[in-house]
């Protein structure tokens, strides 16, 4: 057998159906509770996925189908496998079966529950958040954080980290997060020095200034905000980032301008070839996945082993083919815990999944886009009583965080007076990095910043302020938040106050 990352491109279709066909037989379907019963609700012949034009069979999966409400709080339960020793009996393949048997002959009944029990019983839990009022829980099993730690030798294997001269620190929080606990089985798992600060809330910026300066890392971790925040701090302070090789960033979207704002920003510290890696995840999946190594251009290698990837119409539901942009749905191969199958995960995918060998670093996984953009970020501005215009906020934030005039930013959303009945407004809160300039230049800037944005998506901000940077940090929480707050929505607070006892004259004028 092939290593997993040079599966000839000709035979995975055929290699990764049967994995699925097995995985579907032999764990879904016998312990799945959602899974099990649309299987038989839609009559699905778990043979017949013979190609991946075949995957059409199985419906797709959202947030909605798996996020908790007030109704049906524990409805993230009904993803978790949950064998019992009747349907262990009936669904395990002889093989197995033979292997416990031997286990129990030799080691007792105790021993083949104990080993089951490692495997199937959760012991993690990661939470997503999103736009309903609860957090969605994703379990695992130790089977499934042992998947992580393989994950994490790939994600280390794929970046050429030496362990033995390599070092790692890692500014995500301290949290039930993917990417906290992707970070700690990366280094874990390939054996790499790894220091996890838990992120400014944790350690203050300060803190991890000066742990960084003592473990020299070749490897930095972050959110690309707070990476940034700490880096451009450290540079003002004249700290020395010339051990410095690499930024993995995970969390948000990296466009190429913020790479080479943070590039450059490394080599104002000393760095000589820094890199910016962007590393793609989400708690569904379990895992992560990251860049090729010899740069952006070439996409995120997936691990055809381990999972399998599909791109759609995000609006007809069906199948495009390979090369064409797409939203991504994703479905497992391998795990316990949670599972998700023909997940749709809202991200958009530029140029879709590509299957041909890379010409980065020569392996055969298939590859998508490093452009990706969320389909989420599409809103609607009514700009006047009677007209509204579409805004894709992603356009926005590239170019808020890409122009390198600026500093920091936050963008909020909000309704004229907090009245829910009149216009949006659109207020934009810059920190520039020409502090000292003069005040008509600095008009110009934030007049032709606006313009650009108007030029990208059709809408001019209702009114943009200049304040200071540590004024629009403390705004953003980016010392004291998990995730900084870039945009900020405040329409539905205004149509719940209006919408309150006591303000029904309001809501209804």
């Amino acid at each position: 057998m092939r290593p997993w990352d040079q599966m000839a491109p000709e035979q995975q279709e055929a290699r990764q159906l049967k994995k699925l066909r097995r995985f579907l037989s032999e764990q879904i379907l016998p312990f799945h509770p959602y899974y099990g019963e649309l299987f038989r609700e839609h009559g699905i012949d778990v043979n017949s996925l013979q190609k991946y034009s075949d995957l059409a069979q199985i419906p797709l999966s959202s947030k909605g189908n798996v996020a908790p409400d007030a109704e049906d709080p524990d409805r993230p339960k009904q993803f978790v496998l949950q064998p019992t020793p009747e349907t262990l009996k009936a669904a395990l393949p002889l093989g197995r079966k033979l292997s416990l048997l031997g286990t129990k002959l030799r080691y007792g009944a105790d021993e083949v529950r104990r080993r089951l029990g490692l495997e199937y019983r959760p012991v993690q839990a990661y939470f997503t958040t999103g736009r309903t009022a609860l957090p969605t829980s994703f379990f695992l099993s130790k089977y499934d954080l042992g998947l992580l730690e393989e994950v994490g030798i790939r994600i280390a294997t794929l970046n050429d980290v030496d362990p033995s001269v390599d070092r790692l620190v890692s500014l995500f929080p301290y949290a039930p997060h993917l990417a906290f606990w992707q970070v700690q089985a990366v280094g874990v798992a390939s054996g790499t020095f790894m220091l996890q600060t838990g992120g400014g809330k944790a350690m203050g910026s300060d803190g991890i200034l000066r742990a960084i300066g003592k473990v020299r890392p070749s490897f930095i971790c972050g959110i690309p905000g707070y990476t940034y925040h700490l880096i451009r701090k450290g540079v003002e302070e004249g700290r020395d980032f010339s051990f410095v090789k690499t930024l993995f960033l995970g969390g948000d979207r990296v466009t190429p301008d913020y790479r080479v704002k943070l590039c450059e920003l490394l080599r104002q510290g000393g760095a000589t070839n820094p890199r910016v890696v962007s590393i793609l995840g989400f708690t569904e999946a379990k895992k992560c996945w990251t860049e090729c190594v010899g740069g952006e251009k070439y996409g995120f290698h997936t691990y055809p082993d381990l999972d399998l990837f599909e791109m759609i119409d995000p609006d007809t539901g069906l199948p495009v083919p390979d090369g064409e942009t797409g939203e991504m749905v994703y479905t497992p191969l391998d795990g316990r815990g949670s599972l998700i199958l023909r997940y749709r995960t809202g991200d958009i995918v530029a140029g879709g999944i590509v299957r041909e060998r890379c010409p980065g670093c020569g392996r055969t996984v298939p590859r998508f886009s490093s452009d990706l953009s969320r389909r989420s970020n599409l809103t609607d501005f009514s700009l006047t009583k009677i007209k509204g215009t579409l805004v894709n906020l992603n356009v926005m934030s590239d170019l808020l965080t890409g122009d390198p005039r600026i500093d920091e930013w936050q963008l909020v959303i909000r309704k004229r007076d907090d009245d829910p009945l009149d216009v949006d407004e659109l207020i934009l809160y810059l920190a520039l990095l020409d502090t000292e300039a003069e005040a008509e230049v600095t008009v110009k800037t934030v007049r032709e910043i606006e313009r650009s944005l108007a030029d990208a998506s059709e809408v001019c901000p209702t009114r943009t302020e200049v304040l200071p940077r540590e004024e629009l940090l403390e705004m953003i929480g980016m010392e004291t938040l998990l995730k900084e707050k870039r945009i900020v929505d405040l329409r539905k607070k205004a149509r719940a106050k209006a919408s309150s006892p006591g303000n029904e004259s309001v809501a209804g004028s």
